[in-house]
């Protein structure tokens, strides 16, 4: 009841427009936009989408102050957050960001509010597989115990290198065709099981072997996709469409 009564407070225009969704709309076409926003209905009337190609934004309203928080992604990629109490300035960045192909520095230029990740830059520039490596070197053996032998094997090996590497929630280390997500799950992934002891698992569950950094990287070229090339921007979902 308390939630109902400061939103009501606190977007007396939502509430006037039927939703966030409706309300974005209104702003955006007032602002001449040809953007649609999508990914609202009554059961969420506090989230909406906008989507245009690759490019989308999610924006969500907090429940305790007026303010609006969105993101800005662009090929299964967040690179930068926003966050303003005025619905106007929501809508113009958002049009800015994809309605036309700027870059998410030019952005951030623009509006003051927008914050860009620190790996965005990699991004743009494609160089996101070689900067999360680099990454996971520096300080994935910290987080998941044993795996730093397996990175550091791996980077030698050009085939897997110049996959886009990512960690599950299971601390499975997997390689992805891709640099989005979601990714892809085509290709072996490696369990640590103790300092420089290796499980390599195929993309259907199924032990390929164990064996020391050196054996694991070996046990998962083996078992690559055919002509599995470099990762390449976008999502598991643009390679399947592709």
């Amino acid at each position: 009841m308390e939630l109902a009564k400061s939103i009501t407070a606190l977007y007396p225009d939502l509430i006037e427009q039927g939703g966030l969704g409706n309300a974005l709309q209104a702003v955006l076409s007032s602002i001449d936009s040809s953007l649609s926003v999508s990914g609202h209905d009554k059961s969420a009337p506090a989230y909406a989408r906008v989507e245009l190609g690759y490019r989308f934004s999610q924006i969500y309203i907090a429940a305790k102050t007026r303010m609006f928080s969105f993101d800005f992604w662009n090929r299964g990629v967040c690179l930068a957050h926003g966050a303003t109490p005025e619905i106007l300035e929501v809508a113009r960045s958002i049009d800015t960001w994809i309605a036309s192909p700027c870059t998410i520095g030019e952005l951030a230029n623009r509006f003051r509010f927008v914050q860009v990740e620190p790996t965005a830059t990699a991004y743009e520039r494609g160089e996101e597989a070689e900067q999360r490596w680099q990454e996971y070197r520096d300080s994935l053996g910290k987080s998941i115990y044993g795996i730093e032998a397996f990175v550091a094997a791996a980077m030698a090996e050009p085939k897997l290198r110049q996959l886009f590497p990512y960690v599950t929630f299971l601390n499975r280390f997997c390689f992805s065709r891709c640099t989005g997500w979601p990714f892809t799950c085509d290709t072996p992934q490696v369990v640590a099981l103790s300092r420089n002891q290796y499980e390599v698992i195929s993309s259907h569950g199924k032990s390929l072997g164990r064996g020391n950094a050196a054996e694991a990287v070996a046990l998962v070229v083996a078992a690559l996709p055919p002509n599995c090339g470099p990762a390449v921007p976008g999502t598991a979902d643009d390679l399947s469409a592709g």
